[in-house]
């Protein structure tokens, strides 16, 4: 039992500096780290409604919801701006020939 609690205060004095350098707010003088989040912009028009992804102000997707017909999604894969519609909204079908 005196082994065990000698080990467990061993362990705290050895832990202890650690956790006084671990500092959640910034030090006194630095600027706070903002995390950016993504913003979402809606457009509704007559046909659809469009959600606009951004992220530090690139958009990288699109989710096109038309007032009749299925939801889709339009993503930039390569973040060169050209938008492909994503693989998982439809249903993939093999192409390949069997040959008898």
């Amino acid at each position: 039992m005196n082994r065990l609690c000698r080990g467990v205060l061993g362990t705290a004095l050895i832990l202890l500096p650690l956790l006084a350098q671990a500092r959640v707010e910034p030090r006194e003088g630095e600027e706070p780290i903002e995390a950016a989040e993504p913003r979402i912009t809606i457009v509704e028009d007559r046909q659809e409604t469009l959600q606009i992804y951004q992220f530090n102000g690139h958009v990288y997707g699109i989710r096109v919801i038309p007032k009749n017909g299925k939801p889709y999604n339009l993503v930039d894969t390569n973040g060169d701006g050209k938008f492909i519609q994503n693989a998982a909204d439809r249903i993939l079908v093999p192409e390949w020939v069997l040959k008898f």
